[in-house]
Parts: structure tokens; sequence; C-alpha cells
């Protein structure tokens, strides 16, 4: 009588488990795809706010030496480099302090060669910018759905020179 290896006796009394691998990986795979874009999206978003705070603290810098806003503006554009520069929105404002309190935010004009905020006055410029999401609809709900894109904010607020 041939005698039995305990492993293949073994073996035969266990139920195969031939492809369950695979159908493990399919259930996983969804998840992970979607953690890998997330890792990519948040990423660009991330890249994108550092640039357009980048061009705020510039712009913020050229309102705080007594640029016009002309000057201003072209600093904000000029820095944000990776950016698509048409679709910044720069917004430029001051405020003063007197008596004790802090005006409102009264907008940026020129007086002359240099702008119209007085010395010792803040001065804030603001800086909008629409990011596209490049996984398209995976991530909408955090976005514009009929868009895809998340609007990005930043304003940065210096003493006037």
């Amino acid at each position: 009588m041939p005698t039995m290896n305990p492993r293949s006796l073994l073996r035969s009394a266990l139920p195969s488990r031939k492809g369950s691998a695979t159908v493990e990986f399919a259930l996983v795979l969804p998840l992970l795809l979607v953690l890998l874009f997330g890792i990519i999206e948040f990423g660009l978003v991330f890249k994108d706010v550092l640039a357009i705070n980048q061009a705020a603290r510039e712009g913020a810098r050229a309102a705080a030496v007594g640029s016009t806003t002309s000057t201003i503006s072209a600093r904000v554009t000029a820095s944000a480099t990776t950016l698509n520069t048409a679709n910044i929105t720069t917004t430029r404002s001051y405020r003063t302090y007197t008596n004790g309190a802090w005006s409102s935010w009264t907008t940026l004009s020129d007086s002359g060669d240099v702008n119209a905020a007085p010395s010792g006055a803040q001065v804030k410029v603001a800086v909008s910018y629409p990011h596209t999401l490049v996984t398209g609809g995976l991530f909408s709900r955090i976005a514009d759905p009929n868009s895809n894109r998340l609007t990005l904010n930043t304003s940065t607020v210096m003493r006037r020179e």
C-alpha cells in the first residue's frame, strides 16, 4: 500500500483558493484608484494654493512700497508662472487706523505715480483662481459640479511704508 504524503493529504482536505487573490484585488482596486487620484488632485490643488499665496504676497509687497495698481496687478500675474494668468482675479484695498479703530476696507486707487494708501495704512491684495479638477467628476462634490472647478482664494495684508 502506497503511503500518502501528509502535505498532499492536507491539501486535498482544504478547499481550493485558486483565483481568490484576483477577486480580492478586484474588490480593492476601486478604493486604491480613488486614493491615488485623490493624492494627485490634492497635490495639484496645493501647488495652485502655494502659487496664489506667493502671488498675493508679491502684490502686497508692491502695494506696501507704493506701487501703482497696474504695477501691483503686473507683479501678481508675473509671480504666478505656473497658473493660467488670464483666470487670476486680483482685488486691492486699504484701510487706515484712526481714533483707536480701523476703518473699513477701501478700494485702492492711484494718486499720481503711487497708490492712494497713506503711510501706515494696511494694504491688502486678494487673489482668486479657479482650479479645474483634473479628475473630472470624481471629486466634484468639493467643487462646482457644473464646471468641475474649485475656486481658491487668498489675501495678504501688509503695512504701507
